[in-house]
């Protein structure tokens, strides 16, 4: 049976929404440390719909299934590809058994809007979706919990699920990843109008089966996906030590070797006792994939090329296999990208392009902040980051209202983080922009040009018009002067 952990936080914003609102719902966002236990990450309280419930009898009127479905699909966007949404609570002054008869009801619902609306909840996942979600009931009248586990499909089942407030805060490793993302694809449509929101979309699918058959380097190197997170991090601070060692007994040239190794070390995240983990994602070369007879040469009216830079920064349990580490990284891509897409998607007014343009869209880059720590903190606790979307010239301040709205937090815009991807330099789009203007401007002017016999004759008949005019004007002269 799984057993689902708390902090002494949340339960302390449970009782305050029971305590402030009287009646309170909202999503649970966790992280799956392994078969067994999932830690909940963060609570967050629906805003969308405030209302003053005076009678609680009718529960099923008081919880709006349209209003969590788009708490969670946006909550989802924010989420690092360790965390998801695995479920919803409900937080009340009165005893629990009116929300557990309509919890079923309301959990058919939001996913029935969400698999209208979003096709598939697999799409952030290179994963399978996962099926089984927790339901978190508060009571602030006898201070109980109730929590069940929720499994969706042929009407939806609950079944008992265990759970526990622990008193120390979770522990957090910290992994880092700068994918390039470099990739030209084919426009297949023949047609003249090409409508970039199915192209885009092409581009998920098509970098979602790619992705799947990456492979994942941790610090420059191979891990095998059978050892845990914590016996990794053993040994490479076991490999460090030893590094340390052998530079300090010897006084051969091989120190200038250890130092490099250290230095190397050093840069990857492990010496001075930080444990952010650097990884990196390869590609396999497309050819590699495809059978010898999938290899044809064809031609297209268009391409789509992706250039830029996808930050990615997950935060996993010591518990966590080195197999979920890597999966949890290309979710954050898949996710990262998806979600790009996504809102550019959603600001288009015409999706609809001529295959001669030469189209060029910015996404919104990916920002980063930090949940208000509410318990006591210390300076090596890793602080976990949610992440939001900003397009060029936005500010800050759209992060705080989003935050504030879906994850129920208040953000200090100074504390967000700006700078984790750049932003494109414009002397590329203008590089490319000139470049297409000069060819215009050459086929103008070569077809403007006259024809080169055409222009000898103008040549020679100004000539014999300039003689004409001197010998008129020497006859002229000389008539003159007779007189």
């Amino acid at each position: 049976m799984r057993t689902l952990l708390l902090s002494k936080a949340d339960e302390h914003y449970l009782e305050k929404c029971a305590r402030e609102h009287r009646f309170s719902y909202g999503i649970i966002i966790g992280h799956q440390a392994d078969l067994t236990k999932t830690f909940v990450v963060h609570l967050a309280r629906n805003n969308e719909e405030d209302v003053d419930l005076e009678d609680l009898t009718e529960v099923g009127l008081t919880i709006s299934s349209q209003a969590l479905a788009s708490q969670w699909l946006s909550a989802s966007k924010m989420c690092p590809g360790s965390f998801d949404v695995i479920g919803i609570f409900v937080s009340s002054v009165d005893d629990q058994s009116a929300e557990i008869k309509t919890a079923k009801k309301i959990f058919s619902e939001v996913f029935d809007i969400l698999l209208k609306n979003n096709n598939s909840l697999g799409i952030y996942t290179t994963d399978l979706a996962q099926s089984d979600y927790a339901f978190l009931s508060y009571s602030l009248a006898n201070k109980q919990v109730v929590c069940k586990s929720y499994t969706y499909g042929n009407g939806g089942t609950f079944s008992n699920m265990e759970f526990k407030f622990v008193d120390r805060p979770f522990e957090w490793i910290q992994i880092e990843c700068s994918y390039d993302l470099e990739d030209i694809l084919p426009i297949v449509e023949t047609v003249r109008r090409i409508n970039i929101e199915d192209q885009l979309k092409n581009v998920i699918l098509a970098f979602r089966k790619t992705i799947l058959v990456s492979e994942v380097f941790l610090q420059n190197e191979f891990v095998g996906d059978t050892i845990d997170l914590q016996t990794y991090i053993k040994k490479s601070k076991s490999k460090e030590e030893e590094l340390k060692a052998a530079a300090a007994n010897s006084a051969t040239t091989s120190d200038s070797d250890v130092s490099d190794a250290l230095r190397l070390m050093g840069s990857q995240g492990f010496v001075g006792g930080s444990e952010i983990i650097r990884a990196s994602i390869l590609l396999p070369v497309k050819c590699q994939l495809a059978k010898p007879t999938d290899i044809k040469v064809r031609e297209f009216n268009g391409c789509l090329r992706m250039s830029g830079i996808i930050s990615t920064r997950i935060y996993c349990s010591a518990r966590n296999s080195i197999a979920d580490v890597k999966r949890y990284l290309r979710d954050d891509v898949l996710r990262s990208l998806t979600t790009r897409i996504q809102v550019y998607c959603d600001g288009l007014t015409d999706p609809y392009v001529t295959n001669e343009a030469t189209f060029i869209s910015e996404p919104p880059r990916r920002v980063f902040f930090s949940l208000p720590s509410e318990g006591p903190s210390t300076s090596t606790a890793v602080a976990v980051q949610f992440s939001e979307y900003l397009f060029r010239g936005e500010a800050p301040t759209v992060v705080v209202a989003q935050a504030k709205q879906i994850l129920d937090v208040e953000l200090d815009p100074e504390a967000i983080t700006m700078d984790a991807e750049g932003q494109p330099d414009d002397i590329n789009f203008a590089n490319v922009l000139a470049s297409g203007d000069q060819e215009d401007d050459i086929r103008s002017t070569t077809s403007s040009m006259p024809n080169p016999e055409l222009s000898r004759s103008l040549y020679m008949l100004g000539i014999a018009v300039a003689l004409l005019v001197l010998m008129t004007s020497v006859a002229l002269h000389y008539i003159l002067t007779d007189k």
